[in-house]
């Protein structure tokens, strides 16, 4: 195993997604040489898809130092913990277990932590070519799921911006920030949430756009809408523990004020949404 100074430990926290999993190792698998030496540590959150048998079967083949762990359903924060007390790298990088890393991925990684060195280094996401979304979501996921086009500092970037689908950073950090919160049992929030310790405690974070991961995920309208509201609900409970970062956050609804919309069409208009999503439930029944 090479010195920790030279690892990188890439971390995935997983739940129910072994296809997509499974690709997502075979893309670390292709990685250029300049990324190496890495090591990928897997934890899997409660999943009952055979994930791990998958994974013990697919364990001894491939070129990477690879290990993984189960644990009951905790939520990703959890697992990612479990898989940071497991690491040896002296950088860790988070990938989503739905996200194919571009074959320079770590190389790019890599090189901002050399060019740096301390601090964090935020990836993009793009949507992978192989998903076909409807125009109307192509306009919207850029503000509403990976908001990097919101960015207008790539050397100084907001902890909102914290989104570990594709995050690098020293581990000894994480570590001495306390890892992520498990509090936060579901994937919303619970980055942002370490990434506002983090900030506090002065750790840069710079955009690497280059470092580029693409999502192999499927998204309409209705999983859109109940992504933003389960964002929102995480949001709130993200507020409640760190009331001061409630000023990075200005157009919140004031409190006893969440929905205040003057225009009775589009109240018309969400109410004929409930109904659609109503009659959509009852049918897949």
């Amino acid at each position: 195993m090479p010195g920790a100074a030279d690892l990188i430990s890439v971390v995935i926290p997983t739940y129910n997604r072994r296809e997509a999993l499974m690709r997502a190792l075979r893309s670390l698998d292709r990685q250029e040489s300049e990324g190496r030496p890495f090591e990928v540590i897997v934890a899997d959150d409660g999943s009952t898809d055979d994930t791990i048998a998958a994974l013990t079967e697919s364990a001894l083949s491939f070129s990477f130092p690879f290990d993984y762990l189960a644990q009951d359903r905790r939520g990703p924060a959890a697992a990612r913990n479990a898989a940071l007390r497991r690491a040896a790298g002296g950088i860790v990088l988070f990938l989503n277990d739905d996200c194919l890393a571009a074959p320079d991925l770590l190389a790019r990684h890599r090189a901002m932590h050399r060019r740096f060195g301390e601090g964090a280094v935020l990836g993009r996401i793009a949507w992978s070519p192989e998903i076909k979304l409807r125009p109307e979501i192509n306009e919207i996921i850029e503000r509403y799921y990976f908001p990097y086009e919101q960015i207008s500092d790539r050397e100084n970037v907001s902890f909102a911006f914290f989104i570990t689908g594709n995050l690098s950073l020293p581990r000894a950090r994480v570590l001495k920030a306390g890892g992520f919160d498990e509090d936060f049992r579901e994937a919303s929030c619970e980055d942002i949430e370490l990434g506002y310790r983090l900030y506090r405690s002065g750790l840069p974070i710079r955009y690497e756009p280059a470092a580029l991961a693409y999502h192999l995920h499927e998204l309409d309208f209705d999983s859109l809408f109940d992504r933003q509201r389960k964002f929102a609900y995480w949001l709130a409970v993200f507020l409640a523990k760190h009331p001061g970062a409630r000023a990075f956050y200005p157009v919140l609804p004031a409190e006893n004020d969440y929905f205040n919309v003057p225009k009775r069409e589009c109240m018309q208009l969400l109410l004929k949404y409930a109904a659609h999503r109503g009659f959509k439930d009852s049918m897949s029944k």
